[in-house]
């Protein structure tokens, strides 16, 4: 039987989703609890690969087990094993042709800014502490040359292991709360690092410390280099994968 559950996690302490030898991992946790309840290796696939340090609160993750299991009883049964950073908000029964990467619609992610002076210690997890002055205006007018189809070149890394990097972004938008500026994304896929260096570019150009002028010239020109570093990881949540 196949199923498909919603993840919610703290990705401080993975070195993201997929597995990889000798680093602590969502999949690697997520697969080891589910070969103890079916009694044999599990393969799981998730909608979107989440790097070191990304959080998620909508990620999706469909799997086949052996023994046929109520969904209710399912999600009960992995949160009373997974560790407390890692939680299954539900888990549904559906189709064997159902897959959760091949057939999302789009993707929604959101950036966190704290803008405060003083940084709370409870959102040092969850955010990038910057205290410099921001257009949100300029924000909102720069993040609009990136929505679209374009050659995401610029935004990502050379071995992404993507057989293009042509994406479309359907929408970029911002909301406040507070001293927290919120950073949406939503599109039908990104590349390895898009949203975060996407953020970097957009307050690369707030600064002034960007090697161009606009943001549609980071597209044509398709130079990683002129960026610099991606936004830090502990900012980024993927928050919903739309069907």
């Amino acid at each position: 039987m196949r199923y498909r559950i919603t993840l919610a996690y703290d990705g401080t302490d993975y070195s993201g989703w997929q597995i990889q030898r000798g680093q602590a991992t969502i999949q690697e946790r997520l697969n080891r609890e589910l070969m103890r309840l079916d009694g044999q290796p599990v393969s799981t696939c998730a909608a979107g690969r989440t790097d070191a340090g990304v959080h998620a609160e909508g990620q999706v993750v469909t799997f086949d087990l052996r023994r046929e299991r109520d969904p209710a009883t399912l999600r009960r049964a992995l949160n009373a094993s997974l560790p407390r950073d890692i939680r299954v908000l539900d888990a549904v029964e559906v189709t064997d042709d159902f897959h959760a990467q091949f057939d999302a619609r789009g993707k929604i992610y959101r950036y966190r800014l704290v803008t405060s002076a003083v940084m709370s210690p409870f959102q040092v997890r969850y955010g990038w502490h910057y205290t410099l002055p921001l257009d949100e205006g300029r924000l909102i007018r720069d993040a609009a040359d990136l929505v679209g189809t374009h050659d995401f070149s610029a935004f990502t890394v050379s071995d992404n292991d993507a057989t293009s990097n042509v994406r479309c972004v359907t929408r970029i938008w911002l909301t406040r709360d507070g001293d927290l500026l919120h950073l949406w994304f939503a599109g039908k896929g990104f590349v390895r690092y898009q949203v975060r260096t996407m953020v970097a570019a957009l307050i690369g150009l707030q600064r002034g410390d960007s090697a161009v002028d606009s943001m549609k010239e980071l597209i044509v020109r398709r130079d990683r280099r002129l960026i610099g570093s991606a936004a830090p990881a502990r900012g980024l949540t993927l928050m919903k994968v739309e069907y």
